[in-house]
């Protein structure tokens, strides 16, 4: 559920005022806020007095469920209190769980952030990475190639894309299938970077697929 609250706003020119900010956002409910948050459109504020608009940097609580992204969003100020600020969060957090238990599971850990610049960069990351796996999806249609899906959190920790290719016709390796698979979707087009910093990865330590692969989704 998306939260807006009333907020107690000091302006540089000394005016105080309230002004209505997002508490929580949930970008199932309001899809639109997502944009307003990677475009610097997010909890603007406009003085009444000077007029100047800016941006008020106050705690927020990002969700995406499908995308397994909860985020507390703290202040930047906040940053040297963090493992006070985790603990908060996460006690939080598991009470949020057990209350929704019943009707939703949620099975990943929310991320901690001070400061929205982290987040504003987490998602466009992902908006970017999320090119790259259209265009593999458009290419594995027209290739012998199938698709392994991992859990989009678990991708986010291990900084991978969550969908990797292999080959269809199986070797009896599938650490070997996934790295022909790279090859061949590179090799027919090369400028999918995510892809060609993972092939490179994988070809340094073939053992980081283990990992990747236990967060295969079921």
């Amino acid at each position: 559920m998306s939260v807006l609250t009333s907020c107690e706003i000091t302006c540089d020119c000394g005016e105080t005022f309230e002004a209505e900010l997002w508490k929580a956002v949930n970008v199932s409910d309001n899809p639109e806020v997502k944009d307003l948050i990677t475009l610097g459109g997010f909890n603007l504020v406009s003085c009444p007095s000077c007029k100047q608009v800016f941006y008020w940097e106050h705690f927020f609580v990002y969700q995406d469920i499908k995308n397994e992204l909860i985020a507390y969003v703290y202040p930047k100020n906040f940053e040297g209190q963090a493992a006070e600020y985790r603990s908060r969060m996460i006690k939080e957090f598991g009470d949020v769980i057990k209350s929704m238990e019943k009707t939703i599971k949620i099975d990943f850990e929310p991320v901690l952030y001070f400061g929205i610049e982290d987040l504003v960069a987490t998602l466009k990351n992902e908006e970017y990475i999320k090119d790259e796996i259209q265009i593999l999806d458009f290419i594995s249609k027209r290739m012998e190639l199938d698709l392994i899906l991992l859990k989009p959190s678990a991708a986010r920790n291990l900084c991978v894309v969550n969908t990797i290719p292999k080959i269809k016709k199986s070797s009896g390796d599938i650490r070997k299938d996934i790295v022909s698979g790279l090859e061949m979707l590179l090799k027919y087009n090369p400028n999918l970077s995510e892809y060609e910093k993972l092939l490179a990865r994988i070809k340094k330590n073939l053992k980081c697929l283990d990992e990747i692969l236990a967060h295969r989704k079921i």
